[in-house]
């Protein structure tokens, strides 16, 4: 299947380079692009208006690809177990929850190494804190899930293998109109009233939380 992609940045970028990023994104050392264009619009703008949507077309049919939004790994855990494996969280989280780490390490994470392309959400500075609180027990497992599905993070399209960055083909670019940048942050407004709502609406639910999912474990 040919795949049309986004990647919004403050750059062109004609030919991605294998091995060159940042080793704490989401899903680990890749290129980050996007199916929806509008997405890739506001990325590009997001720091001073000033950037680009470079479009690409990919044949993935050939690739080993892991998608986090389709069975059985849709569940929500694989991918906060990712998250957590890659991203710089912080201290307070590694010191005061090790157990529920461990957990989601052990029974979750996957090898992304064995795969070419990773299909999945994204968790920006505004939405890593959902699954940040999910590890704290601070939302309920229901609701993390309903926010992954909803689709309000948006998908990513990460290349990772050498032999996926070889096959992108680089279309197009064009410039971003300084607009989108208010759109990028009108989406992390709302990411705040979500968490906001989150927190006060689950503090009393009696919905289970990822310390009631390790206890269940441990008791087996």
């Amino acid at each position: 299947m040919e795949r049309r992609l986004f990647h919004g940045s403050e750059s062109i970028v004609e030919k991605p380079v294998f091995g060159i990023g940042n080793l704490h994104n989401d899903y680990g050392l890749g290129f980050y692009c996007t199916t929806k264009e509008a997405l890739a619009k506001e990325w590009g703008a997001r720091k001073n208006g000033a950037g680009y949507v470079n479009v690409y077309s990919l044949r993935d049919d050939r690739f080993r690809i892991l998608d986090l939004t389709k069975p059985p790994y849709d569940d929500v855990l694989h991918w906060v177990a990712l998250l957590m494996s890659n991203r710089e969280i912080s201290q307070e989280l590694r010191t005061n929850y090790p157990r529920e780490l461990k957990y989601l390490f052990d029974n979750y994470l996957l090898d992304v190494r064995q795969y070419d392309v990773v299909i999945g959400y994204r968790a920006d500075d505004s939405y890593f804190r959902f699954p940040e609180a999910f590890v704290r027990s601070e939302i309920t497992f229901k609701s993390l899930q309903e926010i992954f599905k909803a689709g309000n993070l948006g998908r990513q399209y990460v290349l990772i293998s050498e032999k996926a960055f070889k096959n992108i083909k680089f279309l197009a670019y064009y410039p971003v109109e300084q607009k989108y940048r208010g759109d990028y942050y009108s989406r992390k407004s709302a990411a705040d009233k979500t968490f906001a709502e989150l927190l006060r609406n689950d503090r009393y639910s009696s919905e289970r939380r990822l310390i009631d999912l390790v206890r269940d474990h441990a008791n087996q």
